[in-house]
């Protein structure tokens, strides 16, 4: 190491031009590398937080938040030590080492929580804030550092801009890299593992400028900083097995996988397999009592059930079931290949042997899509779904996809489908989540029959359901149908005229709820609702999301005057306000995404990828207006605010007819729309960076970074715990339009107050 610093001591002529390129290149890569792992960490915590989204506002927050401390609170904590590159090489360092124990430090924590259940709001705060705050504050202490590396060989004014730019251009470069060539193709530990070693590969490039300006004892001492940095890091890479052993204590890992859309685990546990898709449990096997009763309540209420379709990943046990009733052809239904070949690959054949029946054609697409394109009837659709825990489940819950499924049921055919209730005793939680689910079929179908038990079974149809006790026993003989568990004597219990009485009278009782639509969705809401108030009364629960928020300027001396401080600035005021409408109007996008596609896990990379290309192009054609009077600059940001409050109000109508968009119009209309949002963030962020007229590059890019990040923070969380589940996707977009109208508000009166 020191022979080769002196080389380029003695070799510095022409260098400059050598290191600002490198730095470009570091500038890009320290962009690239927040992408990816905030993607990374992402479909980690998807695992632990069972798929649903609630989690994903409270994500977006807790990284914008920590990020946004660190940009802000890097300069007090090195107070007058001038040492920037040096700390800013420790950064990528200590960056290489974070991630990967971040990801094994998630998939450990499985056993904080209860096992299959989902985590309460207080608790998604609490642990994701807590886990993400080492990680996200060196990331925004990288930022402040590197506008003061940079600031010593550029023009300050425009120092900002650039690293903002580079920024944006790798996190650009890293959503797409994710999207197309690493998701589903690599395990997540393994992309992390070789992100690890590029910034330990950017440490060591950066030791070469900081060797030029050192003694031989501070080259010495980097030397073994290096050595043991990546001793760590390799020790780190070997936890992966032990720590996975951990996530799933108790069971037997016998083999996973990791699609674009999910991450799929099959475990053993005594004599059964089961298998989990993003931690959610979604079949064992065997297990005739989950699988018998949905099948064969439908099919015997029909006379000869010929054409069937099967929606449900782990289905195979159903599809066992469907063929005793000897049908001419059954269509099966499942998202991914993959997914297909895994469990042929490890699940035990005998339950994987049912594929190869000549009577059985697989499909693999979205059911939304093969509803709506499907031209033939069926005598039977059963639906093998959890209940609505996510929007990607709950569009299979909606009016609109009942319609859709009504359309391809001939006129006595039967659409089944099972929610989870209990046999006997409901709380009033549980009974609205059912009243919601039998309203929303009641609203498409003209017949409905309930089937009490702990999985609610609902049949529905266009025409009246005979479930007569005594025909149901001749079909059973007449079709030789041999059951473990759904026998005879199970039928005629279920058919207890007094049980199900009771059970229509209370779901009817409760028809207060509204119609579940794939917008409006009712249902999930109900669910959400139940979690807040479960978990924390609604306004405590609002109070304690926004002090959380803050909580980092009163954790160095001076706190309070630091937030009195950075909000006398209009611009930091307005940044903050365009920051809050940002996230909320990327996370309603993106949740509208899902709701159309249900591809949102996967093409994340790609939505991420959009907003910061807005960025990046916002803020190149902002670069181009350097050197203008502040007075311009006042202008253009309120014409820009205006613009971002219209484009919410503009939403809020428009968004529900993005569903009647063609399949392939999806993802180029909600990219047009998330790189709009983000070149005019883009846009008002450089504008803002040039009215600031401060002399330490520190202090302006901190005060403004943590401005932009810190209103985008306070966005994410209260978008994704209290506004959208209280006032839905289309409320937060005119919420967050009308806080916008109050922060341009601001902004213009403290400008003109300031003298």
């Amino acid at each position: 190491m020191v022979f080769i610093c002196r080389y380029f001591r003695f070799n510095s002529l022409g260098w400059e031009k050598l290191y600002k390129f490198m730095y470009s290149f570091v500038f890009i890569f320290y962009g690239l590398f927040s992408m990816l792992a905030q993607l990374l960490i992402l479909r980690e915590l998807s695992v632990l937080f069972l798929g649903s989204e609630l989690f994903l506002g409270t994500y977006l927050s807790s990284w914008l938040f920590w990020v946004g401390g660190g940009s802000l609170f890097i300069k007090r904590l090195l107070k007058n030590n001038k040492s920037y590159l040096t700390y800013f090489s420790y950064g990528f360092l200590a960056l290489s080492i974070l991630l990967p124990v971040v990801i094994l430090f998630i998939r450990a924590s499985r056993g904080i929580f209860s096992f299959g259940r989902l985590i309460g709001p207080f608790a998604s705060v609490i642990f994701i804030f807590s886990v993400m705050s080492l990680i996200c504050f060196v990331i925004g202490s990288q930022f402040s550092l590197a506008s003061a590396v940079i600031s010593g060989n550029n023009n300050k004014r425009t120092a900002l801009g650039r690293i903002y730019l580079c920024e944006a251009l790798g996190a650009v470069l890293g959503g797409i890299l994710f999207t197309y060539f690493l998701i589903g193709k690599f395990p997540i530990f393994n992309v992390a593992r070789v992100l690890s070693l590029f910034c330990i590969a950017v440490f060591f490039m950066l030791l070469f400028k900081v060797c030029v300006l050192r003694s031989i004892f501070l080259k010495l001492k980097n030397s073994v900083i290096f050595f043991l940095g990546l001793v760590m890091l390799l020790a780190i890479f070997t936890l992966e097995p032990a720590i996975n052993r951990i996530q799933w204590r108790g069971y037997k890992i016998i083999a996973q996988k990791e699609t674009p859309n999910a991450n799929l685990s099959l475990l053993s546990l005594g004599s059964t397999e089961n298998v989990f898709i993003n931690g959610v449990l979604s079949a064992s096997f065997p297990n005739p009592e989950k699988y018998e009763p949905i099948t064969h309540w439908p099919l015997l209420a029909i006379k000869q059930p010929k054409n069937i379709l099967v929606v449900g990943e782990t289905s195979f046990g159903i599809l066992k079931e469907v063929v005793k009733h000897d049908p001419q052809y059954i269509d099966y239904l499942t998202l991914e290949d993959d997914f297909i070949k895994f469990l042929k690959l490890h699940l035990d054949r005998r339950e994987t042997s049912i594929l190869n029946d000549a009577r059985i054609k697989t499909h693999h697409m979205d059911t939304r899509l093969y509803v709506q394109s499907y031209g033939g009837k069926y005598d039977a659709i059963i639906m093998n779904l959890p209940e609505v825990s996510s929007l990607k489940l709950n569009r299979f819950y909606t009016k609109e996809f009942f319609s859709g499924v009504k359309k391809i049921l001939n006129e006595k055919g039967i659409f089944a489908l099972s929610i989870s209730s209990s046999e006997n005793y409901r709380s009033k939680a549980t009974q609205i989540f059912n009243a919601s689910v039998y309203a929303t079929l009641n609203s498409v179908f003209n017949f409905l029959e309930v089937i009490p038990g702990d999985d609610l079974i609902l049949l529905a149809s266009a025409s009246e359901i005979n479930l007569d006790k005594n025909l149901i026993s001749r079909r059973i003989s007449n079709r030789a149908i041999s059951n473990i568990y759904a026998v005879r004597t199970y039928f005629a219990y279920k058919l207890d005229d007094r049980r199900r009485t009771k059970l229509v009278d209370e779901l009817k009782g409760s028809m207060n709820v509204e119609i579940n639509h794939d917008f409006y969705p009712k249902t999930y809401q109900y669910f959400t609702k139940y979690l807040q108030n479960k978990f924390a009364f609604p306004v405590i629960y609002f109070i304690v999301c926004v002090v959380l928020a803050f909580i980092p300027l009163f954790l160095f001396r001076k706190g309070r005057a630091a937030l009195g401080e950075f909000f006398k600035r209009e611009e930091c005021v307005l940044i903050f306000s365009i920051g809050f409408m940002s996230i909320v109007f990327e996370f309603v996008l993106l949740l509208g995404f899902q709701i159309i596609s249900g591809f949102v896990y996967w093409q994340i990379g790609l939505l991420f990828a959009c907003f910061m290309s807005g960025l990046f192009f916002g803020s190149s054609l902002g670069m181009q207006f350097k050197d203008r009077s502040e007075k311009v600059y006042f202008y253009l940001l309120n014409i820009i605010s205006l613009l971002f409050v219209s484009t919410g109000i503009a939403l809020s109508h428009y968004l529900p007819f993005f569903i009647n968009l063609p399949t392939v119009a999806n993802i180029p209309v909600f990219s047009l729309c998330l790189v709009f949002i983000g070149f005019l963030a883009g846009l008002a962020f450089v504008f803002c960076s040039f009215r600031i007229g401060e002399d330490d590059i520190m202090v302006k890019s901190g005060k403004l970074y943590s401005a932009d990040l810190w209103g985008a923070a306070l966005g994410g969380l209260l978008a994704g715990n209290v506004i959208v589940p209280f006032v839905g996707l289309l409320g937060a977009l005119k919420f967050s339009s009308f806080l916008g109208l109050l922060g341009l508000l601001a902004f213009v009166v403290i400008n003109f107050k300031r003298p």
